[in-house]
């Protein structure tokens, strides 16, 4: 490819030397990419754009309705995705459960890289799935964290880096 020279110009931006017109027609694309990310990040609540790691280890709680690993959540929602509180929430767990009486302790088995959402209290519902499968492969995410002053919600898009460990009862 051949450099662009000073005097031409792209209609976005005024080229510069070493600039290839290719390069000018990337910038432009991740401009407009940026621009629908921002706005696709706003409508789901995620403006500020917040990550957070969890590490290998760390634990959940997590219970649905018909008392057994991948069984439909709250929702009704049964699919890869899953909700889950963080460990020292058994209240939530108890609320998901239904009349199952149980729970699991899921446990992270490899890092986990989490959008956080910009208000507290703010869920991801099983509808907004699609817009943030798309945010996850941008922004390379596990999941989304909720956070509710001393616990916070997670949910993570598949369960590949997550293994049950326990199923307790409720006392």
């Amino acid at each position: 490819m051949r450099a662009v020279s000073d005097e031409v110009t792209s209609p976005v931006r005024p080229a510069t030397a070493g600039q290839t017109v290719h390069h000018i027609h990337q910038a432009t694309l991740v401009g407009w990419e940026s621009k629908e990310m921002e706005e696709l990040a706003a409508s789901v609540g995620w403006k500020r754009k917040k990550m957070e790691e969890l590490p290998a280890g760390t634990k959940f709680n997590h219970a649905n309705r018909d008392g057994v690993w991948g069984g439909s959540g709250q929702s009704g929602y049964k699919g890869e995705a899953i909700w889950m509180t963080s460990e020292n929430d058994v209240n939530a767990a108890r609320g998901y459960a239904g009349s199952s009486g149980k729970y699991f302790v899921i446990e992270a088995q490899k890092p986990l890289k989490l959008a956080v959402m910009d208000e507290q209290g703010t869920q991801v519902e099983p509808d907004e799935l699609g817009a943030w499968a798309t945010l996850a492969q941008r922004y390379g995410l596990d999941g989304v964290k909720t956070e509710y002053g001393s616990s916070y919600e997670v949910i993570l898009f598949d369960r590949s880096k997550i293994a049950p460990v326990e199923e307790r009862g409720f006392d």
